[in-house]
């Protein structure tokens, strides 16, 4: 019980965590539970010192779960302190490999011991069919893995050697089980490691029904089964120490214990304790907004309908502006400049308004979208349970077309900062966006193309309304202006932080698209030749393990690639040394909607979203920029419009998005003069075109703006 306990709770962190944080803690529960799996062994091991000469099994089981213990800080290390892509094979691997090697000895000696097996059967049932998946897994990982090359190539051999290696330990400690099962202090240690064996086999191959189903954001399970692993080891250590150990570790039976077992009887624990937990667990991370799902079901005086700005005090007007950041996700390096930007709007309006004798003040409200359509509905309703009628957001234009049809049935008044589809402009709706739609772009970034000699691209883009709007719009301008745009790849977004991560099954994931990319380059390159050809990219975050893998594949490195506004200044792209490389070599270049930068605020909220400490920005200031010129025009908006309903309350929501435009239009922001046409979208085709660049000062990578035509360095 105690042991299913530990393991409940130690997974259950995993289980309530929100998607990005997942990957955090199963790294910080490997390393701890394979911290209590090889200290339990070290204590066997210096408990039975004056046996080792007999019987040197035990060294073998400790060495190898220490070196266990040192690759997950190793693993730690990359993913959660460096944030970069490991080597391949890494140090981490080294440990990991030689532990097998113990722990595989370490069961042949002990099988040799053992003598006749009476039950051979079964050995030879488990062993045929843990040859079927072996064959399976092998057959799997050749039809997706690029090993035409040497780091393909070891990819290949590091990722098919956990399956294998525990494999062959599962067989052995089965073998070994069915000969001591009627030794009670060995047969409990050993059945907890088997169990402990498979679960370690199921989660190293996971990565199989990962590439199956295509549910990337189901790796975590992998994790919890590996971190289930070494807590039975770990309780197997322990049955042992407590059992067959010449150490009292037995509480005694005092009078304190008597006492601390009354209070914690078995029925107090089942029947108060455990459920009391339970329901705790459940208010803390139950995803559900309660206010919303009372307004919901129909229970309106629990949150009544908002319909008067809410009354901070008897002094101040208080109004609530909303704000959906993707604070999490695919696209969350935004999310920290974009907040910081609204966090400093606000703090300037209610400045401004306090100096000129205006008895307002404005409140902020921050949900995270997660870069996620679902998510961001429900962040919009969870805004409007809290009486926002105003949202700064949200900044994609998937999240945005998830919540629009909220937002206009609710009177809801929506400043996107980052949305750009024109499948989203429509005159008359309640979304208005201050950057201008891909139509423009599109327009931009194929007339680059076409300056810098391609003829034809072959375009690699995410299948969502940003991603096919955009394509559209730039295949349209370049096939106007004489170019040919290929057919090229599709793939389908993620959502979630393993869409962006440096796990090697992230890589394995973009393999299929990406040979296919490559067979229509190379088709392209024997037709027009490899200085006509460009890639053409549409991508979030996720730009990073792409440019990563690409390296691969031979032709996709001998032509330009150009990007778009999602990719410009992604500082995860700077910050690793494979895809900054692939991105200078082939002269990755992406257009950037440009925002005034002469003005103070302007410098002020550069700063704010800026230096990582190798002189590379954290992410573009454009979408901090719009952000905060944002939530001002909103706040401006919404006290005026509190002054004309004194006079006129008849006023209705159209009145208010008129009053918006004409705030918007008259508002001389951080970003420059601000035109909208009918469907509320700025109009402005002024772009920059940003490229990655050696910062000989840190030894680092950057962005820079381009100041002319680049060349690839191949």
């Amino acid at each position: 019980m105690a042991l299913l306990s530990a393991i409940a709770i130690a997974n259950l962190v995993i289980i309530l965590a929100d998607s990005d944080s997942r990957m955090i803690y199963s790294s910080w529960m490997l390393i701890i539970n394979s911290s209590i799996a090889a200290g339990l062994s070290l204590i066997a091991l210096v408990k039975d010192r004056s046996n080792i000469k007999r019987d040197r099994t035990a060294i073998h089981l400790t060495v190898g779960l220490v070196f266990w213990f040192i690759a997950n800080i190793i693993w730690g290390y990359y993913e959660i302190v460096l944030d970069i892509v490991s080597p391949v094979p890494s140090l981490a691997d080294l440990f990991l490999l030689s532990a097998y090697g113990f722990l595989i000895y370490r069961l042949l000696v002990t099988y040799k011991k053992l003598g006749e097996i009476t039950n051979k059967k079964i050995i030879y049932i488990v062993s045929i069919g843990t040859g079927f998946f072996l064959i399976y897994i092998l057959n799997l990982m050749l039809s997706i893995t690029e090993i035409s090359n040497f780091r393909g190539l070891m990819l290949f051999l590091v990722t098919i050697a956990y399956p294998i290696l525990n494999s062959i330990l599962t067989v052995l400690a089965l073998t070994i089980l069915l000969n001591i099962k009627n030794e009670k202090h060995h047969f409990i240690p050993w059945i907890c490691e088997l169990i402990g064996l498979l679960a370690i086999v199921i989660g190293d191959s996971w990565f199989a029904i990962i590439v199956l189903t295509a549910f990337v954001e189901q790796i975590w399970i992998s994790a919890i089964l590996l971190s289930a692993h070494y807590l039975l080891i770990a309780g197997g250590l322990v049955w042992y120490l407590r059992h067959y150990s010449n150490w009292e570790l037995r509480i005694s039976d005092n009078s304190i214990t008597k006492n601390v077992r009354k209070i914690f009887s078995t029925k107090v624990v089942f029947l108060f304790i455990i459920p009391t937990a339970f329901v705790v667990i459940i208010i803390l991370y139950l995803p559900i907004n309660f206010a919303t799902l009372a307004n919901q079901v129909g229970v309106p005086w629990i949150y009544p309908a908002y319909h008067e700005p809410l009354q901070s005090n008897s002094i101040y007007q208080e109004y609530i502006v909303g704000a959906i950041v993707p604070q999490s996700g695919s696209l969350s390096s935004i999310g920290k400049p974009v907040l910081a930007s609204l966090e400093k709007a606000e703090n300037d309006v209610n400045g401004y308004f306090e100096s000129h004798n205006i008895s307002s003040r404005v409140k902020l409200l921050v949900s995270d979208s997660k870069t996620s359509p679902e998510e961001s509905l429900a962040a919009i309703k969870k805004l409007y349970s809290s009486g926002a009628r105003v949202v700064v957001g949200p900044a994609t234009s998937t999240a945005v077309s998830a919540v629009l049809d909220f937002a206009n049935e609710n009177n809801i008044t929506l400043l996107s900062y980052a949305s750009t589809s024109p499948k989203l402009s429509i005159a008359g709706d309640n979304l208005f966006r201050l950057v201008p739609d891909d139509k423009s772009q599109g327009k931009v970034i194929a007339k680059k193309m076409m300056e810098d000699g391609i003829k034809v691209v072959v375009p690699f883009w995410r299948s969502d309304i940003y991603g096919n709007e955009l394509a559209n719009a730039t295949k349209h301008y370049f096939e106007k202006l004489g170019g040919r745009v290929e057919e090229g790849v599709s793939y389908k977004p993620h959502t979630g932080k393993f869409a962006t991560s440096l796990h090697r099954i992230n890589f394995i994931m973009w393999n299929q698209e990406l040979k296919k990319m490559n067979t229509m380059v190379s088709d392209a390159i024997t037709k027009y030749g490899k200085e006509s050809v460009g890639v053409y990219v549409i991508s979030y975050d996720e730009i990073t393990p792409i440019l990563i893998q690409a390296q691969l594949f031979d032709n996709l490195g001998k032509v330009r690639w150009y990007g778009s506004d999602s990719v410009a200044e992604n500082h995860h792209l700077t910050k690793n040394i494979d895809s900054a490389d692939f991105a200078i070599q082939t002269g990755f270049i992406n257009p950037l909607f440009s925002v005034e930068n002469d003005n103070q605020t302007a410098h002020e909220i550069e700063n704010d979203s800026g230096g990582d400490g190798v002189g590379a920005h954290d992410s573009s200031m454009t979408y901090a920029a719009t952000a905060y010129d944002s939530f001002w025009i909103a706040s401006k908006s919404l006290e005026k419009n509190f002054t004309m309903e004194i006079n006129n309350k008849e006023m209705n929501r159209n009145d208010f998005n008129d009053i918006l435009a004409e705030t918007a239009e008259s508002y001389d922001g951080t970003t420059g003069k601000i035109d909208l046409n009918l469907a509320g979208d700025r109009i402005s085709e002024n772009y920059d075109f940003w490229y990655v660049v050696k910062d000989n000062s840190t030894g680092g990578f950057k962005w820079e703006t381009a100041s002319k035509t680049l060349e690839p360095h191949h």
